[in-house]
């Protein structure tokens, strides 16, 4: 598994794609198991994007396609919730399996600016309150 830079605001982590988009958003869409090897690699692609922006970021993360997380890849999503450079993490998906995932992140979370919706519309709507 490896890095394929589209552009400078588009990463992909095989099926995982990410996004730069609206100037400080990070649009991650998920899809199939995550492993601790997608999930270190996808922190990275964070990083990436995240220093094209000044201030905090917001992460937008599209569930309807993801699967499993190992325990491995759900301790690095919580880290990188809590990023002092994050600021609001919204996710969104009708897949059952995405409400389990976000709903166990953002339990054991220390950060509380973290939502999960069912749709996009809804998410970048909580984003840019």
């Amino acid at each position: 598994m490896r890095i394929i830079s589209v552009s400078d605001k588009e990463m992909w982590i095989g099926e995982n794609k990410s996004f730069l988009i609206e100037g400080n958003i990070i649009h991650v869409v998920v899809k199939g198991e995550q492993t601790a090897e997608s999930s270190f690699l996808q922190t990275e692609v964070n990083s990436k994007l995240a220093s094209l922006v000044n201030g905090k970021i917001n992460y937008l993360i599209d569930l309807n396609k993801g699967g499993k997380n190992s325990p491995e890849a759900r301790a690095v999503w919580k880290l990188a919730c809590e990023d002092e450079n994050t600021n609001k993490v919204a996710v969104f998906g009708l897949n059952p399996v995405a409400r389990v995932l976000a709903s166990f992140v953002f339990g054991i979370s220390k950060k509380r600016d973290q939502r999960f919706f069912a749709t996009k519309e809804e998410s970048l709507s909580w984003i840019f309150e």
